[in-house]
This record gives structure tokens, C-alpha cells and sequence, in this order.
């Protein structure tokens, strides 16, 4: 099918989309087996062509993405509400403006993206004449696999990336997001091109059969034992992977914190995402149950030993301002801003959390409970100085839920210490009045982010990489990044015929004097004095930057200077 017969037949397919099914929600079917490999010969078929790394081809798809959330942004809040219970504000929020925002970016930047990179710069003299430069390419028909939080961003936020590279790509989206996997396996086909871009639907046979196959680039978002099997299927196929997966994302609160600032923003990030689904491992596979969850929601907080008390006055205060208790209807009991916990397993999990820690003395703050409706709000847990001696779910677990730990440390360096002895996390906060705090912090731990002074929003930054490090990934997308990530950096050099009386040097027999030519092109030399110390190249470096400094200075002064004589003169 030639690009203009493929934008003819989608114009049709779209006007038919919008005129049926408007409001409905498509029935969950998986896709079977041989259907994943007749569309896994399809998209290379597609690929082979060449045709996907237009970027007329790129642009249309883009644009395309952006019109089917804009068509079908009421049956997509449904289908989301019918998922995980989230209201259609917060569908807009967390998971439809930061792909439109995504998209945005995209179609404005990928012609600059894609354009050749020139290394001439950093080049010896004698590559500079060998035209160097880095080429963009497509890694080829990618595999994305996302999980059930937020069905649409991080399924078609990673879509973009491939979009924008010129990857056609399969998406392997969640059984546990049922409404939202149907209805997107509905729409893509009618505003994508559906020899490019495909839905698989299904659990662990599809997930497999798929990790079987070798891929240009394979994305997965989700839980860290998953992600270790998708590691390691990838690596039998030599498939290049980006992983995002979760862990537990700490807060450090320092003695010059503004207390009340950080716990009206950290209460209203954990419980604005109150509305996220659970899935239990001890339950079957479509059991879902409703919790507290954001992947890089604030999971613990650690925070100097005298102000540990004041904080967590501060926290009931700001919990009951946010939700003072029942019978006021803004109760977590019945604000929409919560919901309840479907599954009596999971509601058990944050109760035996909260009655051991009320065993030992060590509750501080009770959130209110609904066993009939299930419903559970946020309750503090105060450990030991420095959690010596403490252990259990609620320390070395991802609590995925409205408990939180608050552990008084003595100062930032044992708060850093705590860090830096579990596994890095994907995201980090640290609330402090001073920016040289922050700085320490960042300076010496590990996290896929960092945020100083609020919560969550890294997440939402089109211009900045989202992935993490060690147990909570590796790779990164969003922006940019995306493009990268499903983008080859083909290394390119041009040495044409004329050179050839010069290359000819290094034919056999090889003589003195063309060794000494190769090694003058090929060898830049050390052309630096040996160093004495560490302490010496600090004193060089501070040299250098006072020079640097002294030598602006005079410059501005002697352009005033002249400037003003200038100006004197044109005035006499």
C-alpha cells in the first residue's frame, strides 16, 4: 500500500470511528498466538520497506495519536474509570496532557532529531577532512510492553519515542487494564497505520511468545521480578532493552525544611493517586484491588532526628485539614479523591502493617477505615533512630499503599547512608530550605531523579529523562530520550578516492616515513604535563576559573570604557 492509498483509507477509517461506537467500550479479547505472528511478519514487513523513516511517515502518525486521544477522550476516561476507578480529571492529569504534551514536543522537534550529527569539532585534523558525523537510524520494530497504573501514558508516552525514531512497534498492553487494552486495540488500527503499529492483548503465554522473538528495542514498564525475565529473554536475542520498574522512593525532610509546605505537598501527591489498582501476586491473575500507588509516589521519609517530632504533628494536622474525619464529606471515607480497596488480601497487608506497628508502639498517626466500603486512609509509622533494628514489609518492601514510614535519622549524611545501603531508587526527594542540602544529597547518592522541595513532577517533564538506575531500571525515555532510546547512532565516515595517495602509506612494504605520517594522524599525543596530585589539579582548576573570571571582567571594563570615551566624543 503506497502512503497516499495509507492516508486515503485512514481518513475513511477515522470518519467511521467518530460517526459509531462512540461511547461503548469494546469487548476484551486476546490475541491469539497466530495472530502475534502474522503481526510480528507484518510490522518487519513494513519496516523493510523503508517506508516508516519518512518524516512525512513520522509526522502523520504523531499527529494521528494526538487526534485519536482528542476523539475518544470521553470513552478513554470511562474505560480508565472501569479499570482503576480514576475520575476523568485525573485521567486528563496523569495520563492523557503528558502524551498530548509528549506529541507536541515531537512534532516540533523530530526533523531536527533526525538530522545527521556532526563530530567535526572533537575530530584529529586529519579525520576533520573525512566528513564525521553520526547518522540516525531506526532500530527496527519495537516491543512495548506496559502495566496497568496508567494504561494509556505509559503505553503511548513510549509509542512516541518509537514514532518519532521511525520504529514501527507492537504495543503488549495490560490484562489488568482490560477496558482501556480493548479500546486502545480498537483505535490504533483506525488512526495508525496498521501494518506499522499493532495491540496484543493477553497475559503470560502472549507476554512469552513475544519475549521469543528478536526486536529492535524492547521497552518494559512494570515490577522489577517481570523485568528481570524480560532482561533476560532479551538477552537471548541480543534485543537492547530499557527497563522501568519501581522501588521505594524516599524522602529526606532536613532541619531547615519548611515542615508545613512539605506535608501539604507530599500528602496531596500520595493521595492524589489514591485511585490506582493494586495487583496482588497472592491473588489470581485478574483479581485487581484498589490502594495508594504512583511509581515514584514518596514511599518513606527520612527525616533529622530534631524536628521528628514536629514533623509528624505537623503530617496529622495536615491530614486532618485535608480530610478531617467522618461524617464531613471530605472524609476519606467518601472523597472522591480516594477509593476504596477491592480486595480484602491487600486490605489485610496495609492493616498488619498498621497493627504491628501499633504493637510495638510505634503509631503515630491512624488513617480511617471502612471495612464494608474498604476504604483506608494514610497512617504513619514512627521506627527507631535510624531504623536500627527494625525489618518487615513496611522497610524493605514497595509498600504500594496508604502506610507510611517516617524515620528519624541523626543528620543528612546517615540519611544519605540509609540510602546508599538499599537498593537506588527511581525517584528522590529532599525538602530543605537551603539549596546546597539538595545539592549534597544528589551529589552523593544514586536515583533515577531527584526533586527538591515537591513530589511526582519529574515524571511529567517532557525535556527531562525518565528512567532508573539499578534495581529501578536502567534506560531512560520521554522527549528527546524516547527518540534516542529506539534510535541508532550510526557512526559514518567518508574517505573518497583523492586521499588515496595518502592511504596508499600504509600498503606493504610499510616504510619509516609512513609510519611517521600515520602516527601524525592517528595519534593526538599527550600534550599535558604530567600530573602531581589530586590536590594540585584542584589548585589548577580554581587558577583556571579565576582567569577566566579576571579576563571577563577586563573585557567589560575595557568595552565601558571605550564605550563611554565613545559616547563622549559623539556628544562634543
Amino acid at each position: 500500500m503506497s502512503q497516499v492509498e495509507f492516508a486515503t483509507t485512514k481518513a475513511s477509517r477515522n470518519l467511521n470511528s467518530r460517526m459509531g461506537n462512540e461511547n461503548g467500550i469494546p469487548e476484551y479479547k486476546v490475541t491469539s498466538l497466530q495472530e502475534i505472528e502474522k503481526l510480528y511478519e507484518t510490522l518487519n514487513n513494513r519496516f523493510s520497506t523503508g517506508s516508516t523513516e519518512s518524516l512525512a511517515y513520522r509526522l502523520y502518525n504523531l499527529k494521528q495519536l494526538a487526534y485519536l486521544i482528542k476523539d475518544n477522550e470521553k470513552r478513554i476516561h470511562q474505560a480508565v474509570y472501569q479499570d482503576i476507578g480514576k475520575g476523568a480529571y485525573d485521567c486528563n492529569l496523569s495520563d492523557l496532557w503528558p502524551i498530548i504534551n509528549e506529541i507536541d514536543l515531537a512534532v516540533r522537534r523530530v526533523e531536527s532529531w533526525m538530522k545527521d550529527e556532526s563530530k567535526i569539532w572533537d575530530a584529529m585534523l586529519s579525520y576533520k577532512t573525512m566528513r564525521p558525523r553520526v547518522k540516525k537510524q531506526p532500530k527496527g520494530v519495537a516491543l512495548i510492553i506496559s502495566t496497568w497504573n496508567y494504561p494509556w501514558q505509559l503505553t503511548l508516552i513510549p509509542l512516541v519515542g518509537a514514532i518519532s525514531a521511525g520504529c514501527p512497534a507492537v504495543l503488549k498492553v495490560s490484562e489488568h487494564a482490560p477496558s482501556s487494552s480493548a479500546l486502545l486495540a480498537e483505535l490504533l488500527p483506525r488512526y495508525l497505520d496498521p501494518e506499522g503499529y499493532s495491540v496484543v492483548t493477553g497475559a503470560v503465554d502472549e507476554t512469552t511468545r513475544l519475549l521469543e522473538k528478536p526486536w529492535g528495542h524492547i521497552l518494559y514498564t512494570g515490577a522489577g521480578g517481570v523485568g528481570k525475565i524480560v532482561a533476560a529473554a532479551a538477552a537471548k536475542t541480543l534485543t537492547p532493552t530499557t527497563l522501568e520498574l519501581g522501588g521505594k522512593s524516599p524522602v529526606i525532610v532536613s532541619s531547615c525544611a519548611n515542615l508545613k509546605i512539605t506535608a501539604r505537598r507530599m500528602f496531596s501527591i500520595k493521595q492524589m493517586t489514591a485511585d490506582m489498582r493494586y495487583v496482588s501476586l497472592a491473588q489470581p491473575t485478574h483479581e485487581i484491588c484498589l490502594c495508594q500507588s504512583l511509581l515514584v509516589a514518596p514511599d518513606y521519609v527520612l527525616v533529622i532526628k530534631d524536628k521528628a517530632d514536629e514533623f509528624i504533628k505537623v503530617c496529622r494536622e495536615t491530614l486532618d485539614t485535608f480530610f478531617p474525619p467522618s461524617p464531613s464529606p471530605e472524609s476519606i471515607l467518601y472523597t472522591p479523591q480516594s477509593s476504596s480497596l477491592r480486595n480484602t488480601g491487600d486490605l489485610d497487608r496495609m492493616l498488619s502493617y498498621i497493627e504491628e506497628a501499633e504493637q510495638g508502639g510505634k503509631l503515630v498517626h491512624r488513617g480511617e477505615l471502612d471495612r464494608n466500603s474498604r476504604r483506608l486512609g494514610i497512617s504513619l509509622v514512627k521506627t527507631n533512630l535510624n531504623a536500627i533494628g527494625e525489618g518487615g514489609g513496611l522497610l524493605e518492601q514497595e509498600v504500594f499503599g496508604p502506610v507510611m514510614a517516617i524515620i528519624p535519622v541523626d543528620d543528612i549524611d546517615a540519611a544519605i547512608k540509609y540510602i546508599n545501603n538499599r537498593p537506588h531508587p527511581l525517584a528522590l526527594y529532599v525538602c530543605s530550605g537551603k539549596r546546597s542540602v539538595f545539592e549534597k544529597v544528589i551529589n552523593e547518592t544514586r536515583s533515577g531523579s531527584a526533586t527538591w522541595n515537591d513530589f511526582g513532577l519529574a515524571t511529567l517533564a517532557r525535556n527531562l529523562p525518565f528512567g532508573g538506575i539499578g534495581a529501578s531500571g536502567w534506560g531512560s525515555h520521554h522527549g528527546k530520550d524516547g527518540f534516542d532510546t529506539f534510535t541508532h547512532h550510526k557512526a559514518v565516515l567518508e574517505i573518497p578516492y583523492i586521499f588515496e595517495p595518502l592511504m596508499a602509506l600504509r600498503y606493504p612494504p610499510l616504510t619509516n616515513f609512513g609510519k611517521r605520517v600515520f602516527k601524525f594522524m592517528l595519534c593526538s599525543g599527550v600534550n599535558f604535563s604530567r600530573p602531581r596530585s589530586v590536590e594540585h589539579e584542584h589548585s589548577r582548576i580554581r587558577r583556571k576559573k579565576v582567569v577566566k573570571w579576571m579576563s571577563t571582567i577586563l573585557i567589560g571594563l575595557i568595552a565601558v570604557y571605550f564605550g563611554g570615551a565613545n559616547w563622549k566624543r559623539l556628544r562634543g
